[in-house]
């Protein structure tokens, strides 16, 4: 959690609030005491990996840095019970001598697990679901300090939304995750010519565990990744020290990363040779390593980022007119655009409801203007039907979300009843669920 001067801020700096109050409970009792006393709204950020300002407040700030661990694994139904503080890359080497492993994971693994559940955070793979998806029951502290226990048996209805509900039901204390046995990838990348790469992209999808794609919107070739399982020899996994240390590491292609996107802003004749260089650059040898450890990458240079879900029949026409205009504009930027593919589930928020989807996040340079280049792009967004990453850059409003959810109403309705005096509320959730 970043605390300077009194202040908390976001991991890119995009977001930052003044709370009345930072609390970090070391139990229950401490943490229900927080929440029914502390001054509204009570906002838990974890990490900070989140671009909209949902943890904003000058309520007050709880770091759940106490709950984290692992607190049980049934061997039998591939359950393991984490505490919501848990991060991501203390995943892998917890569970991994049980001989299990996460069934996905995203790319990046800096946030908290109960971060990724809240917001829908995803990977990539046409039968794969999102963290949320993955979850099988938790436990969630309301507004008046009750404790719920939360599954298909247990308060269903709260599951159902639960799963994706971005803090705004109350604080999950312990979240159980389905998992699987422990398992290898073999992770190949290459380079594709654009106009060939459209026409052979539902057989990549369907053909591997894992595809997607990096297009650097003024080149003409895409860096695309496949990962599949494999039987091959791997190295011995990492401790957990190495895997923290290692998302903070910065080698000498980042640097050259961040410096060229320092400079783009007042050098916009050097974009197509830059998007070139990386486009030609950026492609990583092969290899084959443990789920926990291929999955995620390290992304030390900052951004913002602005993300949809469209439906996947609708995920190409979209990203070529994202492309389109951002040349025809002459937009400045120095990021791909990233497309991945996730599985429909039954999480009432969740982006993935009911429809197999492509997923299209485009970035920023966290010192640069997201304007341009963001407002365009969730324009075309909304024509086809798109939702938003709950945790990434939007502008939508509670009519349009009624009119793109199902179980919005429902929703509302639940989360009114579980917290009637809006303690869990900042003012984007009430934009969400009021205004």
């Amino acid at each position: 959690m970043k605390i300077v001067g009194g202040k908390w801020s976001n991991w890119s700096g995009g977001v930052v609030c003044k709370p009345k109050a930072f609390v970090a409970p070391k139990d229950e009792v401490e943490l229900a005491a927080a929440v029914r006393t502390g001054a509204g709204p009570v906002r838990v950020p974890g990490t900070g990996h989140s671009f909209t300002p949902l943890n904003a407040t000058d309520g007050t700030i709880v770091d759940l840095a106490a709950f984290d661990g692992l607190k049980g694994f049934d061997p039998h139904t591939q359950v393991a019970t984490f505490g919501a503080a848990t991060h991501l890359w203390e995943i892998g080497p917890l569970l991994h001598p049980l001989g299990v492993g996460l069934k996905n994971m995203g790319d990046i693994d800096r946030q908290t697990i109960g971060g990724v559940v809240g917001t829908g955070t995803h990977g990539t793979g046409p039968t794969l679901g999102s963290f949320s998806d993955a979850v099988a029951g938790f436990r969630l502290l309301l507004a008046n300090g009750e404790i719920l226990h939360c599954s298909p048996e247990e308060n269903p209805e709260i599951y159902a939304a639960g799963r994706c509900s971005f803090g705004s039901l109350g604080v999950m204390i312990e979240i159980a995750v389905k998992v699987r046995d422990a398992y290898k990838l073999s992770e190949k990348n290459f380079l594709m010519p654009i106009d060939e790469l459209w026409e052979k992209l539902d057989d990549l999808v369907a053909s591997n565990r894992h595809f997607e794609f990096f297009w650097f919107p003024y080149a003409d070739v895409a860096i695309c990744k496949s990962l599949n399982e494999t039987d091959a020899p791997a190295p011995e996994p990492r401790s957990a020290e190495y895997m923290r240390a290692r998302g903070e590491k910065r080698g000498a292609d980042a640097n050259l990363f961040e410096w060229i996107n320092e400079i783009l802003p007042y050098a916009p004749f050097f974009l197509r040779r830059a998007h070139r260089l990386f486009s030609g650059g950026m492609s990583a040898g092969d290899r084959v390593r443990w789920s926990h450890e291929i999955l995620p990458s390290a992304r030390t240079t900052r951004f913002n980022e602005m993300e949809y879900a469209v439906p996947y029949e609708k995920g190409p026409e979209t990203i070529r007119r994202i492309v389109s205009e951002i040349r025809r504009r002459k937009i400045n930027t120095g990021f791909p655009i990233e497309y991945r593919t996730v599985a429909a589930d039954d999480v009432w928020l969740s982006p993935f409801y009911q429809r197999k989807t492509a997923t299209i996040a485009v970035h920023q340079y966290h010192r640069v203007n997201t304007g341009p280049l963001f407002d365009m792009c969730e324009s075309i967004f909304r024509s086809v039907e798109g939702r938003p990453h709950w945790g990434k850059r939007h502008t939508r409003t509670r009519a349009e979300f009624a009119e793109i959810y199902p179980k919005f109403g429902e929703f509302r309705a639940l989360r009114a009843k579980l917290d009637p005096e809006g303690k869990f509320l900042n003012s984007h959730l009430r934009t969400i669920f009021e205004g």
